[in-house]
């Protein structure tokens, strides 16, 4: 089985005064003092004789994931535990490890544990915790050769069969974190007709239909540029796509969490073993501003996206939806390039009637009155429909004892509208 080059960082606490070199030096001393005194114990569990012992490595994201597969495993083979010690500390480490939203299980991070199932033994190393290692090893005496590697095998088949990110919306930095996004619907999203097809049919439209596509010989790819001022409703729409359709994978990411050029790489094997997947990058503009304009500080980090994005047509059902409110910064490989990008689509501030339907949408839980939504909706032309979610809430902050319709004055629409704006306008 091969195992990855890991690179080994310091880790050192913020309330220890150590110099990085004298705290790696007291770890190392802990932790082989540790590990003489497991060793004993270990020998005394295996018996002696020559032995043998086999590694699993998962990538830094899948930690978790390997976790949770080592518990799963133990249970469906029946090994036993005789026993559990520390590894890196004295006392083994346990963690709420999420396998969904809502529900989550305290497994052990780091430790060892010295299973038994009938006359077979071997010692399983967690080491988890650290962020530069997710790994397990499992040791065993020469006669159990064997019974090591398939348990290795065996954990490492079902994380990947059994992986409980496949099919649901999570977030992507430093660690995978479960999303709840079913506050939006699709539904909800106030846009023009022609706009809002075009978003779905490309994204989880497209994902839906890759059957067909496969057979008009289309690459099962697809990628969405969302472009437009803040409050123009981008984050929104990203959130809203998550709601729908249940096996699609969703991945949320930002461009200042993609700032390290193999967190890029990271993501997209992830949306690899995960697919059919969403990729959804705000503020793309961070990583993919335009090299000859701003220079090349961001250089390796957008080179890693053109690379993978290009790659991703010999993979498989993957879409790729970003967003900018900077669209002139971004540097045209991003910009205009399809087959990177197949779509750009300019997102303004609503128009009358969208700015109608805005505010009944806002207004479905508040009572407003009818006379006061109207009102609002005609007062705030080239409002975003950011703004006009504020005005709305700051109305119902002012009336907080009004249990029924809530009814302002013109007066007071304007003078919020001035303070939003921040700007005097005229009533």
């Amino acid at each position: 089985m091969s195992i990855e080059e890991i690179d080994v960082e310091s880790f050192i606490d913020d309330d220890d005064e150590l110099t990085g070199e004298a705290m790696s030096s007291r770890q190392e001393k802990r932790h082989e003092k540790i590990e003489k005194k497991n060793q004993s114990s270990i020998t005394r569990f295996l018996g002696k004789g020559k032995k043998v012992h086999n590694v699993g490595i998962m990538k830094r994201y899948y930690g978790e994931l390997l976790v949770w597969a080592l518990q799963r495993y133990l249970e469906k083979e029946q090994w036993q535990i005789d026993k559990t010690i520390g590894y890196h500390e004295r006392a083994p480490i346990y963690l709420d490890i999420h396998t969904d939203y809502a529900t989550s299980e305290n497994l052990m991070v780091d430790g060892q544990l010295l299973l038994r199932r009938g006359e077979e033994r071997l010692i399983a190393t967690v080491d988890t915790a650290t962020p530069f290692r997710k790994l397990i090893m499992v040791e065993g005496l020469a006669r159990h050769e064997n019974q090591a590697n398939a348990f290795i095998e065996g954990v490492l088949e079902f994380a990947k069969e059994q992986n409980f990110y496949r099919g649901k919306k999570i977030e992507f930095t430093s660690r995978i974190r479960f999303l709840d996004v079913q506050e939006k619907t699709w539904e909800s999203v106030i846009l023009d007709a022609s706009i809002k097809e075009e978003i779905k049919a490309n994204t989880v439209g497209f994902l839906q239909q890759s059957e067909k596509w496969k057979r008009f010989g289309i690459p099962l790819k697809r990628g969405i540029l969302l472009s437009g001022e803040p409050g123009t409703g981008k984050t929104i729409i990203c959130k809203s796509l998550m709601t729908e359709g249940d096996s699609i994978t969703c991945i949320s990411t930002s461009g200042y969490d993609l700032a390290e050029d193999d967190y890029i790489t990271q993501l997209y094997e992830m949306a690899q073993d995960l697919s059919p997947c969403i990729v959804f990058i705000e503020d793309i503009d961070l990583i993919a501003q335009n090299r000859m304009e701003f220079g090349f500080m961001r250089g390796p980090a957008l080179l890693s996206l053109l690379a993978v994005m290009d790659g991703v047509e010999e993979q498989r059902e993957i879409v790729t939806v970003a967003t900018t409110n900077c669209l002139e910064l971004l540097d045209k490989a991003v910009s205009e390039r399809p087959s990177r990008f197949d779509r750009v689509i300019k997102l303004t501030r609503p128009g009358l009637e969208h700015r109608r339907e805005l505010v009944r949408n806002i207004c479905r839980k508040i009572p407003l009155s009818e006379a006061a939504q109207h009102y609002l909706a005609a007062k705030t032309e080239d409002y975003s429909p950011a703004q006009i979610q504020e005005i709305i809430f700051s109305l119902v902050i002012q009336h907080p004892d009004e249990q029924a319709e809530i009814d302002v004055t013109h007066d007071e629409i304007d003078r919020l509208i001035a303070r939003i704006n921040g700007k005097s306008r005229q009533s």
